[in-house]
């Protein structure tokens, strides 16, 4: 049986989720010295259980691009920071379903709260290889799992809603990192399951999510800028819906469209959230192949650091990189 009942994962997976970032160095070996110093810097600005969750190794971490080890190497610096005060998720998503379970039974073995699952994402997927993949590695680990539903990239996927419900029938499920570009099937995985599961949205909308039921949402933002995302947070959960929505847009919107131009341009994640740890002065390092950080150019590094000085008033906590 998960180590989390979903009642404890209801109360314990309530904030932001930060995609941790990895930091590589200029010669494109992982950086674990400065990668665990970004996640100790979150801490100290005042990440804790309640506004915060840490989701170490995902594809906001460069997950793709790196070994097993190295992804062992980044879910331990996070389980070494979190040391159990802020819920834990680890990114354990593989071709290979090995290198899944072993994922799995290495957060057993360092503490971490979750497991962040998903389908195989290369072939098209069917719904009984879904069900099949995850009752296999169920089979080999009691680490809790949250489904995950990543349509955006991979197999192109958009699970829908009635196949949660039973990925939720296996007994490690008990939290759902929840997306999907058909509103119809996004309001059904938010609603339905609340009773079943600890949801945490994963779309462009989390205020209105969290006034439909999540209890978390997910944002790059605060690896560099967290008192932002922690203030949209807390007036959410103060019911203070509008002025929530209008400060998450007062960054959000013009965040966005710096994302559109250097995601139209290459792959990845950790490539467009360099230029906001830079301009927080933050560790930063270099994007691994095939995200090219050569997009990043001049004006989109000023355009961030601009975006943040003007919504942070001037104060940045710094550190040398």
């Amino acid at each position: 049986m998960p180590q989390l009942t979903v009642e404890q994962a209801k109360k314990r997976f309530q904030g932001v989720v930060i995609p941790l970032t990895t930091i590589f160095k200029e010669d494109g070996s992982l950086d674990i010295d400065s990668t665990q110093e970004n996640f100790q810097w979150i801490v100290d600005e005042g990440g804790k259980q309640g506004n915060t969750i840490f989701l170490a190794a995902g594809s906001g971490g460069d997950f793709t691009t790196m070994t097993t080890e190295e992804r062992k190497a980044v879910i331990r610096a996070a389980a070494e920071v979190s040391d159990g005060k802020i819920p834990t998720i680890a990114g354990v998503q593989s071709t290979d379903i090995r290198v899944t379970i072993e994922l799995c039974q290495f957060g057993e073995e360092v503490g971490i709260d979750l497991a962040q699952i998903s389908n195989s994402f290369y072939y098209d997927c069917k719904e009984e290889d879904v069900i099949a993949w995850h009752e296999e590695v169920a089979r080999n680990t009691d680490l809790a799992f949250a489904a995950y539903s990543h349509w955006y990239s991979g197999s192109k996927y958009d699970v829908p809603a009635y196949l949660i419900g039973r990925l939720l029938d296996i007994p490690n499920t008990i939290a759902l990192k929840w997306a999907s570009p058909d509103v119809n099937n996004w309001h059904a995985g938010i609603t339905q399951f609340l009773d079943r599961a600890a949801v945490i949205d994963n779309g462009s909308l989390p205020v209105l999510g969290h006034q439909l039921g999540a209890r978390g949402w997910i944002s790059h933002v605060p690896n560099y800028y967290p008192h932002h995302s922690w203030k949209v947070h807390e007036l959410m959960t103060q019911g203070r819906y509008a002025e929530a929505q209008i400060l998450y847009d007062e960054f959000y919107i013009p965040y966005g469209k710096l994302l559109g131009t250097i995601g139209s341009q290459t792959a990845g994640e950790g490539v467009f959230v360099r230029p906001g740890l830079a301009a927080a002065g933050r560790h930063v390092g270099i994007s691994r192949l095939p995200s090219r950080d050569s997009v990043v150019t001049p004006e989109i590094r000023e355009s961030f650091r601009k975006l943040i000085e003007a919504n942070y008033g001037g104060t940045i906590s710094t550190a040398a990189d």
